[in-house]
């Protein structure tokens, strides 16, 4: 039932189309990154994880634009070390892949990053890892929304969980609230930064839903926000109330 949830995450969301932007995307994000981050995309062939979306670029811009050359995010959370981080729905890999670059050209390369999503983007997100020379910096795990967690997340928590238009389809989002409720169980939950791009009206009842147990901050603070904002396009701090 949940593999049919997420592989038909299209309908009703965009009109259908044909496969397209199949290869690779360079990203270097206006210089900020030394070496650009190399995308394989498959055009949607594997549903809609197969391809970069502007909520992950919005995200990797203010994860870049945040951090300095000793602490991921420092601009935003100083004193916070975010050494294990996790992205959800991840797709591609763009977001995780985005903090692993950040991590290897600075001095807390030695952070551990997780990219995750359902099983038929495994291969996707490996090939992202090895074509960016990031084996044993990121590693692609299956997680699928609603789930027990793996255990590798239970045993050692994340400091800091990033998720990029993971908000589209209306079924799935007491999936993802389940899952954002386990990952912020224990007494020290992770920042959980969130982008999303508005195209239906029913998404906002997500957002409506999760205020129960998460204060839902937009943040502003960043060079792109009016951009983004032209595109409806929006970034937000979940904040975990108990």
């Amino acid at each position: 039932m949940e593999e049919v949830v997420f592989s038909s995450c299209f309908e009703g969301l965009v009109p259908s189309r044909p496969v397209e932007h199949l290869g690779k995307v360079d990203l270097s994000f206006s210089g900020k990154l030394h070496n650009p981050l190399i995308i394989n995309e498959d055009g949607g062939e594997s549903g809609c994880g197969g391809k970069v979306w502007i909520a992950g670029e919005l995200l990797c811009e203010y994860l870049l634009e945040k951090s300095d050359n000793k602490h991921l995010l420092a601009g935003s959370f100083p004193g916070r070390n975010f050494g294990r981080v996790l992205e959800l729905g991840s797709g591609t890999g763009l977001v995780g892949l985005c903090v692993g670059l950040i991590n290897q050209a600075n001095t807390y390369a030695e952070g551990q990053v997780f990219i995750s999503d359902i099983d038929n983007l495994m291969s996707l997100m490996e090939s992202n890892i090895k074509v960016n020379a990031l084996d044993g910096a990121v590693h692609a795990e299956v997680l699928w929304w609603g789930t027990p967690l793996p255990d590798i997340f239970v045993t050692n928590p994340v400091d800091l969980v990033l998720a990029a238009d993971c908000v589209y389809l209306e079924a799935a989002f007491p999936l993802l609230e389940k899952t954002l409720l386990d990952l912020t169980d224990g007494d020290q939950p992770p920042v959980i930064l969130m982008t999303y791009k508005k195209r239906r009206k029913a998404d906002k009842h997500f957002f409506q839903k999760i205020k129960k147990n998460f204060e839902v901050v937009e943040i502003k603070d960043f060079k792109k926000f009016d951009l983004y904002l032209k595109q409806r396009t929006h970034l937000f701090e979940l904040i975990r109330q108990k």
